[in-house]
């Protein structure tokens, strides 16, 4: 039998038997070996398809067997520049009329690339050793090889959070790839709990914000008989139900987890509630607004796979239960609880080791961005200035800094950069 790598060449060999109707693009998918192809309407491109494109389980191995890996692709036109995003987890909630934020700015093609082992894009059987920042490269690698053929434009890699840290992964491995690469809000941690994220939460904010926060914590603990209940009930309305782990212990994580999640998406100390004067009711509605509830039940099994990653090579964070111990069920909440069951994590060093020689040799034509109350920053990219890539932060941001929330001065740095860069006139 012929391996990927061989019909990946072979193919464009094979007759096309095609109507009329059939478009460049659509003949040129369709004469992929095992390729699966749903045409859908959109308003936002000229065309849009999904694929199921056949992958090696194993890129190392070309005789290894197969999988097939989702991906959206949005056809502006052949001459155009290709955004390939590297999602980091499963990719549901692309629609045929969503664009990223650097294929609006580009007019670009874009490639919506699902992750390995999420959603339908999952290798079956499952076999975890193959679920590396490796084997991650060599999915993109692969696509940008396969539609390098037809796409003869610039290309950019980007990718937000876990996503962005898939674009440094294949930046990593494949750095001469594309033409640039732009990462948002990615943690580049160094160590399986990297510190820095602990040494934030002493400086985040004010001391005033902190303090007010970690007496939220107190409250919610010291009252957890009278507030559980409500939270408990609120979660079922939404049709969350705790049988991984029960109500309560759920009920600890999310306030463990409140000031990660509170400086990650909301940073807002005026949204904080008064303590002596709002309900129980009010309280529990405001901990699952912060922290949802579904990361604790059965509902969150679609996201193993990344707890597996973060636990073999991407490295974590877990929380200080000290302060609070005489008020939670356990004396232990680690997040390293959400990995698969029955299956071997093992703490792995060798891609973070690479990583940090990789940002440490000054990589090019990058734009790392962040936000400066996201925890997740307090791991980012270290970029020296002049060194032929950019980190940005937003003053003030969170998890979802990109470039239109930049300031002025930042925006106008990155599409000059880019223009440069990619040799093109950025509207």
């Amino acid at each position: 039998m012929k391996s990927l790598r061989h019909l990946l060449f072979a193919f464009i060999l094979i007759p096309l038997f095609t109507s009329a109707q059939d478009s460049e693009l659509y003949k040129f998918l369709k004469a992929i070996p095992g390729i699966e192809i749903a045409k859908k309407d959109t308003s936002a491109f000229v065309e849009f398809y999904i694929v199921m494109l056949p992958q090696l389980v194993d890129h190392t191995n070309p005789g290894s067997p197969t999988f097939k890996q989702r991906i959206f692709i949005g056809h502006a036109g052949f001459d155009s520049p290709t955004v390939m995003e590297t999602e980091g987890y499963d990719a549901n909630w692309v629609t045929p009329d969503m664009k990223t934020e650097v294929t609006s700015l580009l007019h670009g093609n874009q490639l919506y690339v699902e992750h390995r082992y999420f959603g339908p894009s999952t290798p079956d059987p499952v076999d975890w050793k193959y679920l590396t920042a490796e084997q991650d490269a060599g999915d993109y690698h692969y696509i940008r090889n396969l539609f390098g053929q037809i796409y003869k434009g610039k290309w950019i890699a980007t990718g937000v959070s876990k996503g962005g840290q898939t674009a440094t992964e294949y930046k990593v491995f494949y750095p001469d790839d594309v033409d640039v690469s732009v990462p948002y809000v990615a943690p580049l941690n160094y160590a399986r709990l990297d510190t820095r994220i602990d040494r934030h939460f002493k400086t985040v904010g004010t001391r005033e914000q902190r303090n007010h926060i970690l007496d939220l914590q107190y409250y919610l603990l010291k009252n957890k008989k009278s507030i559980l209940p409500v939270w408990e009930k609120t979660a079922t309305k939404y049709g969350l139900v705790f049988t991984t782990i029960d109500a309560e212990t759920a009920y600890d994580y999310s306030v463990l987890e409140f000031p990660f999640s509170f400086w990650q998406y909301t940073a807002d100390e005026s949204k904080l509630p008064e303590l002596r004067t709002t309900s129980r009711e009010a309280m529990a509605a405001y901990l699952i607004q912060i922290v949802s509830p579904f990361w604790y039940t059965d509902a969150a099994k679609s996201f193993e796979p990344a707890n597996y990653q973060f636990y073999t090579q991407l490295g974590y964070y877990e929380y200080n239960e000290k302060p609070f111990r005489k008020y939670l069920k356990h004396k232990d909440y680690p997040n390293s609880a959400f990995q698969p069951g029955g299956v071997s994590v093992v703490w792995d060093p060798s891609y973070q080791l690479k990583l940090k020689k990789f940002i440490a040799g000054n990589p090019q034509h990058m734009i790392y961005i962040y936000g400066e109350a996201d925890p997740w920053g307090a791991t980012g990219a270290k970029i020296k200035p002049g060194s032929g890539s950019l980190k940005l932060v937003q003053a003030g941001g969170t998890h979802g800094a990109q470039i239109s929330t930049l300031s002025p001065e930042q925006h106008k740095l990155v599409v000059e950069t880019l223009d440069k860069w990619l040799e093109m006139k950025i509207n």
